[in-house]
């Protein structure tokens, strides 16, 4: 068996029409890897109950409970203030 020549499928994809390949537009500023928070390492202490409540609905929606705290937070503290 032949082993693929990459020169020769570039040259093929080279060859396409350019209508192959449509019209995309990209509007990077909105790309979420350049529009997300930074994010701060802390320590923090949590109540036993709590930190179970929130492993237990983060084991079920299979997310980490740190970014499941985080949204939570997030929710009461900033988005609340926006809609007031």
């Amino acid at each position: 068996m032949k082993k693929p020549s990459l020169k020769s499928a570039l040259r093929k994809v080279d060859n396409l029409a350019e209508s192959f390949f449509g019209n995309v537009s990209v509007d990077l500023s909105s790309l979420p890897c350049l529009t997300k928070v930074t994010k701060e390492k802390i320590t923090a202490n949590f109540d036993s109950d709590v930190l179970e409540a929130v492993r237990a609905a983060a084991d079920e929606y299979e997310v980490s409970y740190s970014s499941l705290i985080n949204d939570v937070l997030r929710k009461v503290f900033i988005d609340e203030k926006k809609g007031s």
